[in-house]
């Protein structure tokens, strides 16, 4: 901090100001004793002041008092001289009118009324509109009367009697009969303005200021002004003072005042006396004022003494303060020549020893400072410093600014948290620790920068007071490319994990649906063997019906395996959308139950998709299935068909500018939070219990739509149900409607050669058994080898080879290739129960036409066989 040069206020805040201190301190006993006489006396004063005012408000309490009770003894006069009757009203009102003269000016009316409170008497003529009285049942006084003992006081109100309507306030007296019952009342008015010398004293000094109000504050009776405040509310009384207090307030006029409250006796009124406290202090200022004169006279004297001497201290000092001063204007060399007591000699050589130690460490400070801003200034990370406590930025270096976008002047006006993103405030908070020397921290933050983009910053931060405070020194490295690279990779392990895992489930899958398959194809083989040979009747038939049925299940279960491992051999077609769903609709009936309502909504304009029919059916016989399971109460499943409008297919995550058909299944069930929405289509996850779910039913209908070139789109949320959209391509071809095969299944008979290839036997039985039964001459072999062998040896022609494409030794797809080198006309069928060996595979048509997937019955092995040889048949 920079020395000036002594101000005349410095010199006045050294050893002169202690000096003075010391001599006004020895005065400060006596200057006490004066100030105990002058609190004794203001005391005294103030006590004065309050009696004053207690006797003031006694006095005034007592006339009210006098006033009333006079009132009262003139009501008991008239209410032994007057009677309540019919006749004798004029007698009444001269007696009334008689004493009303002799009252000097202090009532407005003297009045008597019945029971029911019409006027019967008044002192008041008829021309002074006495007449125009009606009732006076609706005064407060008068109800007060009926039950009162004696007499009343009513609240302020304007004659109704006199014409220039006076305040006035009713003193009522009830009069009752013999038995006590009640008879009317006897009454005066008594004038406010009447009151005037109840509240005025004017022998009191200071004028006191008198008010008389009602219990609710209306003033009644005032000593100034008092006609301007009749009837006015000037005060709300909280609480009504019982006994006679005294308090100081400020009154309306601002002037603040000693004020005595009390209740008069005699009547519902309240006396309030208010003393000004200038008056009442008037006394005793002026004996504190003549006492203070007389003790600054005395401490001015000791002032200046003391001043005096303490000059020959003060001089050398400020001679050594003015080499300090020298000192720290880095006038090098200079040194202190001090003189005066011994006491400031030794000081100034003091002095010198601490010039020559500051002028050696300020050197080795200097030093260091160029060092610690070379570094700070050229180093090439962002670093900043900021305050422990306010948390602004203290410096920042040319790296911070150049990376942040922020200019050095703006950088410097903000605080550690403007460079944070939103986010991390939270953990800020949470990880903001006191400041301590030598402390360190590292962490990665998220940090906006002056553009509003986000970087992530790892940060260590050292604790440091190099900058004069506590401060931190942060330096920061920006790992954004960094993290985000290890972000990606994780990612691609997950995603590895995911494709490991369905690579074993489609391992797995292919190692058993090839025999699996070739098993179901001949259990449906001999079953519709046996079906077809039995009476319906026979008790076995529904045996047998229901061992067909399980395989059935089977071969479903095998191939919702396949589709989930993307291994299925799949035949797209362009199909209508609308028929795939009216052909499901009485089966989905069945599936959902009749607690549940299904509705159809189908468009018309929906064209046609090329996909698989049954994967499609597949897909939404699962997707019916778990609606049934979302809604187990009941509920509403909705099947939709809609061409997509661009904005839609948008919103849904595919490209708008391609024409797209969404098949909806909504239902109204349960729904699912956004945890379980994220992995429904994950292969084997399931939200049922134990037993009642595969985890397969999603991901089946996720890999089907994918085969056929869409994708599945949900909207769920809990208790709001859900909504799958099937979204596919959109067409315009037209898609022929199939026709039913013959009742008696004449169309599907032959008479060609076949020539069969299959290394399974109960399928190589099933297939001979069941072409030799519609006519055909059926040749068969159990591997590749001996089918070529039969086919060279066989001299007439051979229509068809039926061959699998999976056999030891030859394969399929090369036996094919072979016979129809060697016979032209040869047609062939292949069939498959799985291979995922694309070169087996190559070569070999998937086409409705020329494959046929097992396991299939009898009467797909007929069809097909048929459809095959009549389209060799038109093609020649």
């Amino acid at each position: 901090m920079e020395l000036r040069p002594e101000s005349p206020a410095g010199r006045l805040g050294g050893i002169r100001l202690h000096l003075i201190g010391l001599v006004l301190l020895v005065a400060l006993p006596f200057a006490a004793l004066s100030m105990l006489r002058l609190a004794e006396e203001r005391t005294e004063s103030q006590q004065n002041s309050y009696d004053e005012t207690r006797r003031i408000t006694r006095l005034v309490a007592a006339r009210v008092d006098e006033r009333i009770r006079t009132a009262d003894a003139l009501l008991l006069g008239l209410s032994a001289q007057l009677t309540v009757d019919r006749s004798g009203r004029p007698h009444r009102d001269s007696l009334l009118a008689k004493t009303l003269a002799s009252s000097a000016g202090r009532y407005a009316n003297l009045f008597l009324t019945d029971s029911a409170g019409t006027l019967s008497g008044s002192a008041q003529l008829p021309s002074a509109g006495s007449d125009t009285v009606g009732t006076l049942s609706d005064r407060r006084y008068f109800r007060q009367a009926r039950t009162a003992t004696g007499y009343v006081v009513g609240e302020p109100v304007q004659s109704r009697i006199r014409s220039n309507s006076s305040w006035v306030v009713v003193l009522a007296r009830p009069l009752r009969g013999t038995s006590g019952q009640f008879l009317g009342v006897v009454g005066v008015s008594m004038l406010l303005d009447s009151l005037s010398d109840v509240v005025s004293v004017a022998d009191l000094p200071g004028r006191p200021l008198i008010t008389l109000l009602d219990t609710s504050g209306i003033v009644i009776a005032r000593s100034e002004d008092g006609a301007q405040y009749h009837g006015v509310r000037r005060l709300r009384l909280r609480a009504i003072p019982d006994t006679l207090s005294v308090i100081t307030m400020p009154g309306f006029d601002g002037a603040s005042r000693l004020t005595g409250f009390m209740r008069a006796a005699t009547a519902p009124w309240i006396v309030n006396v208010g003393v000004l406290e200038s008056t009442a202090a008037a006394a005793g200022r002026e004996r504190l004022i003549d006492d203070l004169l007389a003790f600054c006279i005395c401490a001015t004297i000791a002032v200046f003494v003391s001043y005096r001497m303490s000059q020959r201290i003060v001089r050398p000092l400020t001679r050594l303060k003015d080499d300090a001063i020298a000192l720290t204007r880095g006038i090098a060399g200079h040194r202190a020549k001090a003189d005066g007591p011994t006491e400031i000699r030794e000081l100034g050589e003091a002095f010198n020893h601490m010039a020559d130690t500051v002028e050696r460490r300020n050197a080795a400070l200097a030093d260091s400072e160029r060092r610690y801003r070379l570094l700070f200034d050229s180093n090439p990370l962002p670093m900043w410093a900021w305050d422990a406590d306010s948390q602004t930025l203290l410096a920042v270096n040319e790296a911070a600014i150049e990376h942040y976008g922020y200019d050095r002047e703006t950088f410097l006006t903000l605080q550690i948290v403007d460079l944070l993103d939103p986010s991390e405030m939270e953990r800020f908070r949470a990880a903001r620790l006191p400041f301590l020397e030598s402390r360190q921290g590292a962490g990665v933050w998220t940090h906006r920068k002056a553009d509003g983009s986000t970087v992530e910053m790892e940060v260590v931060t050292t604790s440091s007071r190099r900058l004069g405070r506590a401060s931190w020194l942060s330096v920061g490295i920006d790992v954004t490319a960094r993290r985000a690279a290890e972000r990606a990779l994780v990612a691609s392990e997950e995603q590895l994990r995911q494709s490991q895992k369905m690579e074993a489930i489609g391992a797995f899958a292919g190692g058993i649906a090839h025999d699996f398959n070739n098993l179901l194809t001949g259990m449906l083989g001999y079953c519709d063997l046996a079906l077809g040979g039995m009476d319906p009747a026979d008790p076995s038939h529904a045996d047998i019906e229901e061992i067909r049925a399980l395989a059935l299940r089977a071969a479903d279960l095998t191939r919702q395996i396949l589709v989930v491992s993307r291994k299925q051999v799949v035949q797209p077609a362009f199909i209508a959308p609308n028929d795939v769903v009216r052909g499901l609709n009485r089966l989905l009936g069945r599936i959902v139950g009749e607690h549940i309502t299904l509705r159809t909504q189908l468009a018309d304009d929906t064209g046609s998709v090329f996909a698989d029919a049954g994967q499609l059916e597949q897909v939404l016989l699962n997707l019916a299935a778990n609606a049934r399971d979302a809604m187990p109460l009941g509920g509403t499943l909705t099947i939709r068909t809609r061409r997509l409008a661009a904005t839609e297919a948008a919103a849904m995550g595919v490209t708008p500018d391609k024409p797209w058909v969404a098949i909806s299944v909504s239902d109204t069930g349960t729904g699912m939070s956004e945890s379980v929405r994220g992995r429904i289509f994950e292969p084997f996850f399931t939200t049922k219990e134990r037993g009642k779910g595969t985890g397969l039913g999603l991901a089946l209908a996720y890999g089907m739509m994918e085969q056929a070139g869409g994708t599945i789109h949900v909207d769920t949320a809990p208790d709001l149900g859900s909504t799958f959209h099937l979204l596919l391509q959109r067409h315009d071809r037209t898609v022929a409607r199939a026709t039913d095969e013959p009742a008696d299944g004449a169309a599907l008979r032959g008479s060609e050669t076949v020539l069969i290839a299959e290394d399974e036997d109960s399928v190589r039985a099933v297939a001979m058994a069941t072409l030799a039964a519609r006519g055909y001459n059926v040749i068969a072999a159990s591997d590749g080898e001996s089918a070529l062998a039969l086919a060279r040896d066989y001299s007439q022609r051979i229509d068809l080879l039926l061959t699998d494409i999976v056999m030891p030794g030859i394969n399929g797809r090369e036996l094919a290739e072979t016979l129809v080198r060697e016979r032209a006309d040869l047609r062939v069928l292949f069939t498959s129960g799985y291979t995922d060996d694309e070169s087996l595979m190559q070569g070999v048509r998937t086409d409705e036409l020329s494959f046929l997937q097992k396991p299939f019955t009898p009467a797909d092995l007929t069809r097909r066989v048929r459809s095959l040889l009549d389209a060799s048949v038109r093609a020649g």
